[in-house]
């Protein structure tokens, strides 16, 4: 009899990778989640339904904290999930995710934080500056300031954002790249976006070799957080040095070849044994 498995905010594709089990489709923003005499239930207006396993693709939504709730609870039921749980919660906050990557020995871009009050102001010294509001992927909540005058006015919006913010130096890069890793396989993509932000609004990109000090820098993140996948996204200076922005445990696969998807497929397919 075939598995149960959900595509959480998963791409709609899915289930040509596991023929002969029942795929379901869900999303994060409309589920309920129960554990129940060791069994796993995702339930939503469509139905209420027994997972054997899950697939977690929940990428560049508003975090809350049901979701992370919910990874809990997927934890705690011992059902299989790649990324598995404990390591999506370990990089479910930006805090803790730049923590494990400096845990893992990474050069990671400086940066200062504030959380309270009116304690943004305290951040800006040297300019230009990115900040960064909050929890957030995609570009949201992130600006460029780029002198004293424009920080006094960001400064006052910041004062409205009830979360902590970041502040790290503006690099203007050479490139910028993402090394991705399924197991023990790499790949890495060169990106040019529209603007200043490096990995957002895309217009070019291309597949290339992964450089080996990317490769040795993933493969340290990935042995840390005990990762079936992860991508590292890192800035190339004009110096030839690269320095890491983040790290993203739910990636997405747009422009890298299919055996990308069908190698993350089988990380789930060997978890379910």
């Amino acid at each position: 009899m075939g598995r149960t498995i959900a595509i959480i905010n998963g791409e709609q594709y899915w289930h040509t990778y596991f023929p002969g089990d029942e795929v379901v489709y869900r999303r994060i923003q409309e589920c309920a989640w129960v554990l129940r005499d060791g069994e796993l239930w995702c339930i939503d207006r469509e139905a209420a339904i027994r997972l054997d396993g899950v697939l977690w693709r929940v990428g560049a939504i508003r975090p809350e904290p049901r979701y992370r709730t919910a990874l809990e609870i997927i934890r705690l039921s011992g059902v299989p999930c790649v990324n598995p749980a404990e390591v999506l919660l370990r990089g479910f906050e930006r805090l803790s995710m730049l923590a494990e990557l400096r845990e893992a020995g990474l050069q990671v871009i400086p940066f200062d934080v504030a959380q309270g009050d009116d304690m943004a102001r305290r951040l800006g010294r040297r300019f230009p500056l990115v900040v960064k509001a909050g929890n957030h992927h995609g570009g949201f909540g992130k600006a460029l300031v780029r002198g004293e005058e424009s920080w006094g006015d960001v400064a006052d919006l910041l004062f409205a954002v009830e979360e902590y913010v970041t502040a790290e130096p503006y690099i203007d890069y050479r490139r910028d790249v993402r090394c991705l890793a399924v197991g023990d396989r790499f790949w890495a993509m060169e990106r040019e976006g529209r603007g200043w932000k490096a990995n957002v609004d895309t217009r070019r990109y291309r597949v290339i070799e992964p450089p080996e000090v990317l490769v040795h820098q993933t493969r340290a993140a990935m042995n840390h957080l005990r990762a079936d996948t992860l991508a590292l996204d890192f800035l190339e200076k004009e110096g030839g040095e690269f320095v890491v922005l983040e790290s993203n445990d739910t990636p997405g696969y747009s422009g890298f070849p299919e055996e990308v998807r069908a190698a993350l497929a089988d990380c789930l397919k060997r978890r379910l044994g």
